[in-house]
Protein backbone atom coordinates (compact mmCIF):
# COMPACT_ATOMS: atom_id res chain seq x y z
CA UNK A 1 0.00 0.00 0.00
CA UNK A 2 1.36 3.32 -0.83
CA UNK A 3 1.92 5.93 1.93
CA UNK A 4 -0.52 8.45 0.35
CA UNK A 5 -3.44 5.32 0.62
CA UNK A 6 -2.15 4.99 4.46
CA UNK A 7 -2.54 8.21 5.46
CA UNK A 8 -5.67 8.78 4.08
CA UNK A 9 -7.19 5.46 4.65
CA UNK A 10 -10.37 5.73 6.67
CA UNK A 11 -9.11 4.47 10.15
CA UNK A 12 -6.66 7.31 10.24
CA UNK A 13 -8.93 9.86 8.78
CA UNK A 14 -11.14 9.25 11.72
CA UNK A 15 -8.66 9.36 14.40
CA UNK A 16 -7.20 12.55 13.10
CA UNK A 17 -11.25 13.55 13.70
CA UNK A 18 -11.41 12.58 17.12
CA UNK A 19 -8.03 13.52 18.55
CA UNK A 20 -8.41 17.38 17.02
CA UNK A 21 -11.63 17.06 19.24
CA UNK A 22 -10.09 15.75 22.40
CA UNK A 23 -7.19 18.55 22.00
CA UNK A 24 -9.67 21.34 21.65
CA UNK A 25 -11.96 19.50 24.47
CA UNK A 26 -9.29 20.29 26.75
CA UNK A 27 -8.07 23.92 25.53
CA UNK A 28 -11.41 25.03 26.60
CA UNK A 29 -12.15 22.83 29.56
CA UNK A 30 -12.51 25.36 31.90
CA UNK A 31 -15.67 26.07 30.26
CA UNK A 32 -16.65 22.98 31.59
CA UNK A 33 -17.86 21.95 35.10
CA UNK A 34 -16.05 19.22 36.88
CA UNK A 35 -19.83 16.85 36.31
CA UNK A 36 -20.14 17.92 32.63
CA UNK A 37 -15.94 17.37 32.51
CA UNK A 38 -16.49 13.81 33.77
CA UNK A 39 -19.57 12.72 31.67
CA UNK A 40 -17.93 14.14 28.42
CA UNK A 41 -14.11 12.33 29.09
CA UNK A 42 -16.52 8.97 29.99
CA UNK A 43 -17.61 9.31 26.36
CA UNK A 44 -14.51 10.71 24.88
CA UNK A 45 -11.86 8.61 26.22
CA UNK A 46 -12.97 5.09 25.05
CA UNK A 47 -13.80 6.21 21.62
CA UNK A 48 -10.06 7.40 21.50
CA UNK A 49 -8.65 4.27 22.60
CA UNK A 50 -10.86 2.56 20.35
CA UNK A 51 -9.79 4.54 17.48
CA UNK A 52 -6.29 4.44 18.22
CA UNK A 53 -6.41 0.47 18.24
CA UNK A 54 -7.68 0.72 14.36
CA UNK A 55 -4.44 2.41 12.94
CA UNK A 56 -2.65 1.05 10.29
CA UNK A 57 1.08 -0.04 10.71
CA UNK A 58 3.76 1.81 8.70
CA UNK A 59 7.45 2.68 8.79
CA UNK A 60 9.42 5.86 9.04
CA UNK A 61 10.54 7.69 6.17
CA UNK A 62 12.58 10.17 7.73
CA UNK A 63 15.65 9.50 9.82
CA UNK A 64 15.42 12.92 11.86
CA UNK A 65 12.92 13.40 14.63
CA UNK A 66 9.16 14.57 13.90
CA UNK A 67 8.90 18.51 14.97
CA UNK A 68 7.49 19.57 18.06
CA UNK A 69 4.72 21.98 18.35
CA UNK A 70 3.51 21.39 21.65
CA UNK A 71 5.51 24.41 24.15
CA UNK A 72 6.10 23.82 28.07
CA UNK A 73 3.28 26.81 28.66
CA UNK A 74 1.03 24.59 26.14
CA UNK A 75 1.43 21.20 28.30
CA UNK A 76 0.85 23.18 31.65
CA UNK A 77 -2.06 24.98 30.28
CA UNK A 78 -3.63 21.66 29.63
CA UNK A 79 -2.44 20.10 33.07
CA UNK A 80 -3.43 23.07 35.04
CA UNK A 81 -6.89 23.52 33.80
CA UNK A 82 -7.94 20.09 34.27
CA UNK A 83 -6.50 19.78 38.00
CA UNK A 84 -8.02 22.72 39.00
CA UNK A 85 -11.53 21.33 37.46
CA UNK A 86 -10.99 18.50 39.48
CA UNK A 87 -10.12 19.85 42.74
CA UNK A 88 -9.53 17.27 45.54
CA UNK A 89 -10.18 14.09 42.88
CA UNK A 90 -7.39 15.00 40.70
CA UNK A 91 -5.13 12.45 42.45
CA UNK A 92 -6.24 8.73 42.26
CA UNK A 93 -4.97 5.51 43.59
CA UNK A 94 -3.11 3.38 40.38
CA UNK A 95 -2.93 -0.41 40.03
CA UNK A 96 -0.85 -2.55 37.87
CA UNK A 97 2.24 0.00 37.70
CA UNK A 98 5.35 -0.92 38.07
CA UNK A 99 5.52 2.03 39.87
CA UNK A 100 3.54 1.20 42.64
CA UNK A 101 5.04 1.48 46.26
CA UNK A 102 6.61 -1.79 47.55
CA UNK A 103 4.78 -1.38 51.41
CA UNK A 104 1.52 -0.11 50.51
CA UNK A 105 1.11 -1.58 47.36
CA UNK A 106 -0.37 1.95 45.70
CA UNK A 107 0.74 4.48 43.28
CA UNK A 108 -0.64 7.39 43.50
CA UNK A 109 -1.04 9.10 39.72
CA UNK A 110 -2.67 12.12 38.39
CA UNK A 111 -5.21 12.58 36.26
CA UNK A 112 -4.47 16.23 34.97
CA UNK A 113 -0.29 14.82 34.18
CA UNK A 114 -1.70 12.11 32.02
CA UNK A 115 -4.27 14.20 30.20
CA UNK A 116 -1.26 16.26 29.35
CA UNK A 117 0.85 14.23 28.21
CA UNK A 118 -1.93 12.46 26.03
CA UNK A 119 -2.77 16.00 24.82
CA UNK A 120 0.96 16.55 24.13
CA UNK A 121 1.35 13.93 21.61
CA UNK A 122 -2.35 14.13 20.03
CA UNK A 123 -1.48 17.86 19.63
CA UNK A 124 1.52 17.20 18.21
CA UNK A 125 0.43 14.17 15.70
CA UNK A 126 -2.41 16.76 14.27
CA UNK A 127 -0.43 19.68 13.64
CA UNK A 128 2.17 17.69 11.58
CA UNK A 129 -0.82 15.83 9.86
CA UNK A 130 -1.87 18.90 9.04
CA UNK A 131 1.20 20.08 6.97
CA UNK A 132 -0.35 18.28 4.26
CA UNK A 133 3.08 15.99 2.83
CA UNK A 134 2.39 12.92 2.59
CA UNK A 135 5.75 11.50 4.23
CA UNK A 136 5.53 13.77 7.18
CA UNK A 137 1.94 12.57 8.31
CA UNK A 138 3.05 9.19 7.89
CA UNK A 139 6.65 9.55 10.17
CA UNK A 140 3.77 11.46 12.26
CA UNK A 141 1.13 8.39 12.26
CA UNK A 142 3.66 6.05 12.65
CA UNK A 143 5.35 7.92 16.05
CA UNK A 144 1.65 8.55 17.45
CA UNK A 145 0.89 4.71 16.64
CA UNK A 146 4.18 3.74 18.39
CA UNK A 147 3.82 6.13 21.46
CA UNK A 148 -0.08 5.07 21.92
CA UNK A 149 1.69 1.08 22.13
CA UNK A 150 4.58 2.00 24.74
CA UNK A 151 3.56 5.28 26.22
CA UNK A 152 0.06 6.99 26.14
CA UNK A 153 -2.01 4.13 25.66
CA UNK A 154 -1.32 2.79 28.85
CA UNK A 155 -2.31 6.28 30.49
CA UNK A 156 -5.61 6.37 28.33
CA UNK A 157 -6.26 3.15 29.34
CA UNK A 158 -5.74 4.02 33.66
CA UNK A 159 -7.77 6.82 32.92
CA UNK A 160 -10.92 5.48 31.70
CA UNK A 161 -10.80 3.74 35.13
CA UNK A 162 -10.58 6.98 36.81
CA UNK A 163 -12.80 8.39 35.37
CA UNK A 164 -15.29 5.42 35.81
CA UNK A 165 -14.83 5.41 39.33
CA UNK A 166 -15.67 9.41 39.35
CA UNK A 167 -18.89 9.35 37.51
CA UNK A 168 -20.34 5.96 38.88
CA UNK A 169 -19.27 5.76 42.54
CA UNK A 170 -21.21 8.55 44.17
CA UNK A 171 -17.92 11.15 44.24
CA UNK A 172 -19.51 14.47 45.33
CA UNK A 173 -18.17 16.58 41.77
CA UNK A 174 -20.75 19.16 43.11
CA UNK A 175 -18.19 20.55 46.21
CA UNK A 176 -14.51 20.80 44.47
CA UNK A 177 -12.11 22.29 46.78
CA UNK A 178 -9.40 23.88 44.51
CA UNK A 179 -5.72 23.81 45.82
CA UNK A 180 -5.40 27.48 45.30
CA UNK A 181 -8.57 27.92 48.31
CA UNK A 182 -6.73 25.39 50.44
CA UNK A 183 -3.17 26.39 50.92
CA UNK A 184 -2.38 27.95 54.63
CA UNK A 185 -5.75 25.49 56.06
CA UNK A 186 -5.81 22.15 57.23
CA UNK A 187 -7.15 20.28 54.63
CA UNK A 188 -9.88 17.73 55.67
CA UNK A 189 -9.54 14.78 52.92
CA UNK A 190 -11.89 12.36 54.17
CA UNK A 191 -14.09 12.60 50.97
CA UNK A 192 -11.24 12.87 48.56
CA UNK A 193 -11.38 10.34 45.66
CA UNK A 194 -7.94 8.96 46.72
CA UNK A 195 -9.03 8.97 50.18
CA UNK A 196 -12.14 6.81 49.34
CA UNK A 197 -10.38 4.25 47.25
CA UNK A 198 -7.31 3.29 50.25
CA UNK A 199 -10.23 2.88 52.85
CA UNK A 200 -11.97 0.63 50.13
CA UNK A 201 -8.52 -1.35 49.63
CA UNK A 202 -7.92 -1.19 53.33
CA UNK A 203 -11.23 -2.70 54.07
CA UNK A 204 -11.41 -5.59 51.66
CA UNK A 205 -7.84 -6.68 53.36
CA UNK A 206 -9.23 -6.83 56.40
CA UNK A 207 -12.57 -9.17 55.13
Amino acid sequence: MEIKDVVYSRNVVEFVTVAKEFCAFLEGCEKHTAKSFVGACNKVLPLLYYKATLLPETEPVYDENNEQFVTESDYSSVENKVEYLLGQHNQYVEVNDPRVDELTGLYTASIAEYMADIYQDLKNFVLRYQVGNTYVMNDALWECTNNFKDFWGIRLANLIRAFHILAHQNIDLDNIKHPDESEGSERDTSDWFVTRRQQDMDHNELM
